[in-house]
């Protein structure tokens, strides 16, 4: 599924629902020129902003990306065939690899997570927790004011309302998985517009 069938998907879901353009960016923390070329399929947003879209929506972020039809309750992903989300390689490098998109109603969304020596650093902050395992590869995970060194097998748990930030270590990527677990008060909210060193918008989260 490229970038205009999502976008299609999205401004169908929007139209379905009854909103504007207008009322969605701005629940999404988005412009209503921005919000116009994802649904044209003229840019290839990042998941943080899909998530803000989906959340202003208030539907499951797998809309976006499955075809109509009956859904199970289970979500199985062989190795290597999970669904890549956004092709960041043009935008930061960072390459979302969904575990389990299709599940619905479910309270996390786990990701294979590769990030390759080189790629920018940026620091970030939205709702929710988030968690991090370690698969291979080696990198510098600042949350707040401290410092952690990941190495294969470890494993952080935080709130992702903290301000963090990653870099990688070496000459090797890093790959990890990334769980985003929704606040426990709602579902999945819009995150926070997170800030970082070079394009404002973009996010690891």
């Amino acid at each position: 599924m490229d970038e205009k069938d999502i976008g299609q998907n999205i401004r169908q879901i929007r139209e379905q629902a009854g909103q504007t353009l207008t009322a969605i960016a701005s629940q999404a923390g988005l412009t209503k020129s921005t919000l116009s070329k994802i649904e044209k399929g003229q840019i290839s947003p990042p998941i943080s902003t899909l998530v803000r879209v989906a959340a202003a929506l208030q539907v499951e972020l797998a809309s976006f990306f499955t075809q109509p039809g009956p859904r199970p309750m289970y979500a199985y992903t062989p190795k290597g065939k999970g669904k890549i989300l956004t092709r960041d390689g043009s935008r930061f490098g960072y390459a979302y690899e969904a575990l389990a998109l299709n599940m619905p109603g479910k309270r996390a969304e786990p990701f294979l997570l590769t990030i390759r020596p080189g790629d920018p650093q940026g620091q970030f902050a939205h709702e929710g927790q988030e968690f991090i395992y370690m698969l291979s590869g080696s990198m510098e995970f600042v949350v707040g004011e401290e410092v952690f060194t990941l190495k294969q097998g470890d494993s952080l748990y935080f709130n992702a309302t903290v301000a963090h930030r990653t870099r990688v270590l070496g000459s090797k990527p890093a790959k990890f998985i990334c769980v985003f677990i929704e606040d426990t008060a709602s579902s999945f909210k819009a995150p926070n517009r997170p800030t970082r060193r070079g394009r404002p918008g973009d996010s690891l989260s």
